[in-house]
């Protein structure tokens, strides 16, 4: 081992072993020695998990965090993680996810060249793992080979500011799927009530803090790891109401206290069960409110339109119907009803329906079937997909000239 390592990958999970163990089998499968993995166990039986670590722990780059004699709240076990955490940067994942540790040496290089980096992030893959594949799906794998530094007011100006045309914020640069610095995340432990993580949307969290946190913000654009999703996974979840519901009540029980119900919700009649959209604009709610950071300028009637785009993703006429009539609700209160006239929800996609598309597209992404090679797991996917992908050597490291034109 070094003597400190450069990377230490994260993974909290909570009564999903299956996953989490075929997880780690395909994490450690990389024998590089300069990262360090923390898995972390949430569940409701520590036999499980104690078991099948007896022998994992032998592994030098292993630190094992069991179950503890309570049900943690999800920040609680992911703050313990980047409390044990001795890397250089830090890295979260889900335990159906997978990264590829190799992205250290993409990082090291970007470090060569521009000493201090803060942050780290780059694009996503997807995959569903058999089980959770209602109907055929393809992968989108972007092509484009640029890595970039970004002015942190032009991120912080995305993400809040809801533009875009998207059911989510854009340019969400944090730990999860991506790289901070362990230096940084004490500043943010520090700066915010001495914790890493404190709000029950941990991801969206780390987000907002290292948007006024860090400094030196990179991008790649090429891929380094897989949102995974298995049966049991939010995702999974949040395309019917009523398994939103469900989870909503599973997360409030866990959590120790319903989110909606927070004081500064008072004025903010957007419930998370509304699904992902009305989840972050809850977290930006919490923080901006909490931390007295001001608003973005205009941003209700980007966020009302955000609003309408999720609805499209819906799996069901009656889930679409139902997050319609929940948004267009809330709207109405809000603010006058103001901004309901720019909700304006997109029709329901029928996942099932139109052609399968695979091959090049014209926004540059390689569009891949899903089960390609008859791949079972996220890194089996990644491990196909990267054959195809431009090497890291061939990435272009454009930080002078992409953060004169984003500044």
């Amino acid at each position: 081992m070094f003597a400190q390592p450069k990377l230490t990958i994260c993974v909290p999970s909570r009564n999903r072993q299956r996953y989490f163990q075929e997880t780690i089998r395909s994490q450690l499968m990389n024998l590089r020695t300069d990262i360090e993995y923390i898995f972390a166990d949430n569940s409701d039986d520590a036999s499980i998990m104690n078991s099948f670590m007896e022998d994992v722990v032998a592994d030098p780059r292993v630190k094992y965090l069991p179950s503890v004699d309570r049900v943690l709240p999800m920040f609680e076990n992911w703050d313990r993680c980047v409390e044990a955490a001795t890397g250089e940067f830090i890295c979260m994942i889900g335990d159906d996810d997978y990264v590829d540790a190799d992205v250290v040496d993409l990082i090291s290089r970007s470090q060569a060249e521009h000493s201090v980096i803060d942050v780290f992030v780059w694009s996503r893959l997807t995959f569903n793992w058999p089980g959770n594949r209602p109907h055929h799906c393809n992968v989108s794998a972007p092509l484009a080979t640029g890595v970039h530094k970004l002015p942190r007011a032009w991120l912080y100006q995305e993400f809040f500011s809801w533009k875009g045309n998207t059911a989510t914020p854009n340019m969400a640069f944090g730990f999860y799927h991506g790289a901070v610095s362990k230096r940084v995340m004490d500043k943010i432990k520090t700066k915010f009530g001495g914790k890493y993580c404190e709000y029950p949307v941990v991801d969206f969290e780390n987000v907002c803090k290292i948007l006024v946190t860090a400094d030196h913000m990179f991008y790649s654009e090429r891929p380094f790891s897989v949102l995974g999703s298995c049966p049991d996974s939010n995702s999974a979840k949040i395309k019917s109401t009523d398994n939103i519901k469900t989870q909503m009540a599973v997360f409030t029980a866990e959590t120790g206290r319903n989110i909606d119900e927070d004081p500064h919700m008072k004025d903010f009649p957007f419930p998370a069960g509304l699904g992902l959209t009305a989840c972050i604009a809850q977290v930006q709610h919490w923080f901006l409110t909490q931390y007295g950071y001001s608003e973005m300028r205009d941003w209700e009637a980007n966020f009302a339109e955000a609003c309408g785009v999720s609805c499209s993703i819906m799996g069901s006429r009656e889930d679409h119907a139902r997050t319609v009539e929940g948004y267009r609700g809330a709207f109405a209160k809000w603010k006058g009803g103001k901004y309901l006239k720019h909700f304006k929800p997109a029709d329901f996609a029928d996942p099932t329906g139109g052609p399968f598309f695979t091959g090049v597209a014209t926004n540059n992404h390689l569009y891949i079937d899903e089960e390609i090679g008859g791949a079972q797991t996220p890194a089996d996917l990644y491990n196909l997909v990267d054959q195809m992908l431009a090497p890291q050597e061939a990435l272009k490291l454009n930080f002078y000239e992409h953060f004169k034109a984003a500044g």
